[in-house]
C-alpha cells in the first residue's frame, strides 16, 4: 500500500503540471467516462449541401474579396485566421468549432445539458421549449431529453430570449428590428425569428466572410430569409441607414475581437443611435477580450450605459453547474 500511495503521489505531481489528476473509478460516474465517439457525418445534411458548403464555393471566395477590401479596420483577427475553420467546419458548422464550442468546459456535458433544460422548463412560461423546434442538423451535438432533442443551440438562445424579453418586453412590441454583430452561422436569428411573430428584420452582421456565407445558407435552409438576412460587410454602413433598428446583439464575439475592431462596430451602433445592445462576453466577471483586456470603457465612450447585467441562471446552484454560466448585459443609449 505504501509503494501505490508513493506512486500515486509520484504521478500526480507530474500530472497536475499538465492539468490532470488521478482519480479512483469508484468515484467518477459513468457520464464522467462516456467515451462516446461523436461523429457529425451521421447528422442531418440537406441534399445538395455538400456540393455547395465547401472552400471552392465561387460565392465564398468572392465573399472574402470583398470583406478583404472593405473598411474594415483588421483585416485578420488573432483569433479567426485562414486556418481556424477547416473545410469540415463549414459542412457541420453547427458542430464542435469556432461557430459555437461545445467541449467539455463550462459544464458542456449531459449534466450540464441536463440542468439546463430543466431549468429552462421551470420558467418557460411561453412554451418555446415546444415551440422552438430542434433537430441534429449540420453536426449539431444533440441529447434526448425529456423526449426532445437538445441542443447547446436551443438551450442558449431560449434563456437570451427570456433575458431580453424580461428588459424589453419584445413579445408585447407591434414590431421590433435588431442588428446582430458577430452572427455567426444565424442561430440566434433562426431562433428570434421562430419566437417572434412580430419581429420585423434581423440583419445578421460578421466580420468573417465564410460566417456570412453559411448563415446566408442557414436562413435559407430553415425558411426564414423573409425576416432574417446577412448584411456584407462591405455594404454594412449603406444599408444600416435603411433600417430603424430597436436592438444591437453581440453573443460571444466582441469578445473574439481587438479593441480597435470593437471600436468599430460601436461606432457603427452609436452612428445609427440603436436603442439597446445586448452583449455576451466569454468572461465571467467583466467585458474582456481574450486578452483580459476590459473593453466596457468602449462601450461607455460611444453613449451607453449598463441597464442589466444578470446570470443566465437566476438560481445560484444552477448557474454554478448548469451548461454555459455566462453573464448576460444589456446597455442602453444615453
Amino acid at each position: 500500500m505504501g509503494f501505490r500511495s508513493n506512486l500515486k503521489t509520484v504521478l500526480n505531481k507530474l500530472f497536475s503540471k499538465v492539468g490532470f489528476e488521478l482519480v479512483p473509478r469508484v468515484y467518477v460516474y459513468d457520464w464522467q467516462k462516456d467515451s462516446r465517439r461523436y461523429d457529425p457525418s451521421e447528422t442531418i445534411i440537406q441534399e445538395g449541401a455538400r456540393q455547395h458548403l465547401i472552400p471552392e464555393n465561387p460565392g465564398l471566395i468572392s465573399l472574402q474579396e470583398r470583406y478583404k477590401n472593405s473598411e474594415y479596420p483588421e483585416k485578420e483577427e488573432a483569433l479567426w485566421t485562414d486556418d481556424r475553420i477547416k473545410a469540415e467546419d463549414i459542412l457541420y458548422f453547427r458542430g464542435h468549432n469556432a461557430f459555437l464550442y461545445q467541449d467539455g468546459r463550462f459544464n458542456r456535458n449531459i449534466i450540464g445539458y441536463l440542468l439546463s433544460y430543466f431549468y429552462i422548463k421551470s420558467i418557460d412560461d411561453r412554451s418555446l421549449l415546444d415551440h422552438l423546434v430542434e433537430d441534429d442538423s449540420f453536426g449539431a451535438i444533440a441529447y434526448d431529453i425529456d423526449g426532445n432533442i437538445v441542443t447547446r443551440d436551443l438551450l442558449d438562445s431560449i434563456l437570451e430570449i427570456y433575458f431580453l424579453d424580461r428588459h424589453l418586453n419584445l413579445f408585447q412590441k407591434p414590431e421590433f428590428n435588431v442588428l446582430d454583430i458577430g452572427a455567426g452561422y444565424g442561430r440566434l436569428a433562426y431562433r428570434m425569428a421562430q419566437a417572434f411573430s412580430n419581429l420585423g428584420t434581423y440583419l445578421c452582421a460578421d466580420a468573417i466572410a465564410v460566417s456570412s456565407f453559411i448563415a446566408d445558407y442557414y436562413l435559407g435552409f430553415r425558411g426564414i430569409s423573409d425576416k432574417a438576412r446577412i448584411v456584407p460587410l462591405d455594404t454594412i454602413r449603406e444599408n444600416l441607414k435603411k433600417h430603424s433598428l430597436d436592438l444591437a446583439v453581440n453573443v460571444h464575439s466582441f469578445s473574439e475581437c481587438s479593441i480597435t475592431a470593437i471600436d468599430w462596430w460601436m461606432g457603427l451602433v452609436a452612428e445609427n443611435r440603436i436603442p439597446y445592445l445586448f452583449i455576451v462576453p466569454n468572461s465571467k466577471d467583466d467585458l474582456l477580450t481574450l486578452n483580459r483586456e476590459s473593453f466596457s470603457y468602449l462601450v461607455e465612450k460611444h453613449g451607453y450605459e449598463l441597464l442589466a447585467r444578470e446570470p443566465r441562471y437566476s438560481d445560484p446552484m444552477i448557474q454554478k453547474y448548469a451548461l454555459n454560466p455566462d453573464y448576460l448585459h444589456l446597455y442602453q443609449l444615453k
